[in-house]
């Protein structure tokens, strides 16, 4: 698996609700946890 560095900018408030709505502490984590979900949604 090839891994790919990514950068983004998002609203500190968007940010802040992913975190809660992912359970994650870190920015980082519930970015990716959030990806991973929506790839595996249909």
């Amino acid at each position: 698996m090839k891994i790919v560095h990514i950068q983004s900018v998002l609203p500190e408030e968007d940010v802040i609700a992913l975190k809660k709505k992912t359970g994650e502490s870190s920015i980082k984590e519930a970015i990716s946890k959030a990806v991973y979900h929506y790839l595996k949604c249909n």
